[in-house]
């Protein structure tokens, strides 16, 4: 006969999500908002009621209108964890997330989620994270090259971590603080360099070529994540097997089948261009957030 195994969750696991606030941008994808983060976090209260805590990091002078004050989310300013006025202010996301692990009182195990990525159903903590505390990482992590391109650099003089030259998946990223701490310090010269490029272009290639470095030279996560994994803190898995991703494009084909599947986690990706097409595609998205996610969360107004 076969034991049942226990998943009950034995240490705190906090979420976190950067954002830019509530102001539309129509002519600007990677500024612009949809309602997708009120939505992201009803998914949170809906099919994870173990996350303990929700951290959104941004400028607390756009903060969410629709969030009563509650114990469970938690606003944070970038003056709280950017260790210096040095960096500020700051647009680049690359730099803002090298800052997530100074969230003041963050736990231990925290999950980074995108406002463009959702939970379909209902989803234990070892979806994240196995039993005993390793991290799930995505199994590229491993495949890193050297940062810098034949040794040049235009003399940065920075110590890089190895990296790959892919952009991490848009999944929910799983990390363990004390690691990603241990990582900032030992790359402390990277991580000034991230966070003194203050504003991105596009993907942030451009900082790359400039400097003739590998891309995406930026982009942290895949490095923490083989730091984790060489510290045996991590495990290798392919998270994107039960992501559904929906490209802005084919959104009215492919969101339907959506509410049929309702997959483990699904990824909405804001692609049009055109302000008419746009304002469509706001309405359209409007209307299946509310289809999926019916009913408000706990700590909305």
């Amino acid at each position: 006969m076969k034991t049942k195994k226990n998943h009950r969750l034995s240490f705190p696991i906090d979420v976190v999500y950067t954002w830019v606030g509530e102001e539309k941008f129509s002519n600007n994808i990677r500024l612009s908002y949809n309602n997708e983060l009120k939505y992201s976090l009803r998914s949170i209260d809906y099919y994870a009621p173990w996350v303990n805590k929700i951290y959104i990091l941004m400028n607390t002078s756009n903060q969410p209108s629709w969030i009563k004050p509650n114990d469970k989310i938690i606003i944070v300013d970038h003056t709280d964890t950017f260790p210096s006025k040095e960096y500020l202010p700051n647009t680049n996301s690359n730099a803002i997330e090298t800052t997530i692990c100074n969230i003041p009182n963050l736990s231990e195990h925290y999950i980074y989620f995108n406002d463009d990525v959702f939970l379909g159903k209902k989803v234990k903590y070892t979806h994240f994270f196995t039993p005993d505390g390793k991290a799930k990482i995505h199994n590229f992590a491993v495949n890193t090259v050297k940062t810098i391109k034949n040794n040049y650099s235009k003399q940065l003089n920075v110590h890089f971590p190895p990296n790959t030259n892919e952009i991490y998946k848009h999944v929910p990223i799983v990390y363990i603080k004390s690691l990603v701490l241990q990582f900032n310090h030992k790359y402390a010269d990277d991580i000034h360099w991230i966070r003194t490029t203050k504003i991105r272009k596009g993907k942030g290639f451009n900082f790359c070529k400039e400097n003739n470095l590998n891309t995406p030279c930026q982009q942290i996560h895949y490095a923490i994540a083989k730091y984790m994994y060489l510290k045996n803190k991590a495990v290798l898995t392919n998270l994107t097997k039960n992501i559904e991703y929906i490209n802005g494009l084919d959104y009215m084909i492919l969101l339907p089948k959506v509410l049929i599947k309702k997959p483990i986690i699904f990824c909405i990706n804001d692609t049009e261009k055109e302000e008419e097409k746009r304002k469509l595609f706001t309405t359209y998205i409007l209307q299946f957030f509310n289809a999926y996610f019916p009913t408000p969360a706990r700590f909305e107004l």
